[in-house]
């Protein structure tokens, strides 16, 4: 037997038309669902059905079986406007399908529509490729429900450091002065924003702020810090507050307070408040004599007003002969 060409066996391939029913079988498993409807709306066959076309056996139904008014009105527009332009078409549209389906959730599908004609170029129906975008308009939402999320909390971060960069301005004596303290306090932000990020946006634990905002900032931390109680979720907004207060109290005690102190330690105690929320308790000890914000500072109006304030709870700042003691009531609004 005598061998052909290899160039021969090629055109001889390529002549061929692929099987139509092979192609159709192709699509199984695919996202593509492929159907066919007479000039009537009636379901003559289907390939490869899921989504809403596996909601039942739909052939020789029609389409307003499936299709509310709604869907239905913006199908048959699409369709008039393939026969007006003959060139293929595609429309979106949300379909809920009948309650005796037992699939009550909508539907979002992308159909493209082919126009079929026979063999005198009348309109015998059309040809449907259909597509489930529920998953797609899904992720498309919470992106822009997470972008809007992200400008609203910047904007309120921005509103965070314009009044931090004022309050503290306004009473610091010298540039340098104002430059560490406002530095810092917008460290201490950072931070908190970090931990914010970490948990995908939904707040901290409280453990994990008290690690960032002190344990990691104090160089030396056996027999110094100790941390003890509960540990409640706090959602953004009183991380972001809650990181300032340890801020300012673990700045003061390592600046003027008792961890300058080769015996000074710090307390950190959370307790579970009820229905009410949670209570933050720092004790440091000894106290040093100027171990205690001044009853005019900025620092001193953080702890008391401005950080209470915005967790929906109280703040007071005790100074004794033995320890300075500060006491925060975080909302139950506050906890995640």
């Amino acid at each position: 037997m005598t061998a052909r060409p290899s160039h021969e066996i090629g055109l001889e391939y390529r002549s061929e038309m692929p099987d139509k029913d092979l192609v159709l079988k192709s699509l199984s498993g695919s996202a593509v669902t492929i159907f066919f409807q007479d000039v009537e709306g009636v379901f003559r066959w289907f390939v490869n059905p899921q989504s809403l076309w596996a909601t039942g056996d739909l052939t020789g139904q029609k389409e307003d079986v499936v299709l509310g008014s709604e869907a239905l009105k913006k199908l048959q527009e699409a369709k008039r406007t393939v026969l007006a332009s003959g060139e293929r078409g595609a429309v979106e549209l949300a379909v809920t399908p009948p309650n005796d389906t037992g699939d009550p959730r909508p539907f979002y599908i992308k159909l493209t529509i082919e126009p079929a004609f026979d063999a005198k170029r009348d309109v015998e129906g059309f040809v449907c490729s259909s597509i489930d975008i529920s998953e797609q308009l899904k992720r498309e939402q919470t992106l822009k429900n997470l972008l809007r999320e992200v400008a609203h909390r910047s904007k309120n971060m921005l509103a965070m450091v314009l009044s931090l960069s004022g309050q503290t301005a306004r009473v610091a004596s010298t540039k340098d002065e104002f430059v560490r303290r406002f530095t810092g306090r917008l460290q201490s932000l950072a931070k908190s924003q970090d931990v914010i990020t970490e948990r995908d946006w939904h707040g901290s634990a409280f453990s994990d702020l008290v690690k960032r905002q002190v344990i990691d900032v104090v160089p030396f931390q056996d027999g110094h810090i100790e941390v003890t109680g509960e540990d409640p979720e706090l959602g953004p907004n009183g991380t972001l507050h809650v990181g300032l207060a340890l801020h300012e109290l673990v700045t003061n005690a390592l600046v003027h307070g008792s961890l300058t102190r080769p015996g000074g330690r710090v307390e950190i105690n959370c307790e579970d408040l009820g229905d009410y929320g949670f209570r933050l308790t720092w004790t440091e000890s000894p106290r040093v004599i100027s171990s205690a914000p001044k009853a005019k500072s900025f620092g001193r109006t953080m702890l008391e007003r401005i950080v209470p304030s915005a967790v929906n709870g109280q703040g007071t700042l005790d100074i004794t002969d033995d320890a300075v003691i500060y006491s925060l009531d975080i909302g139950r609004t506050e906890i995640v």
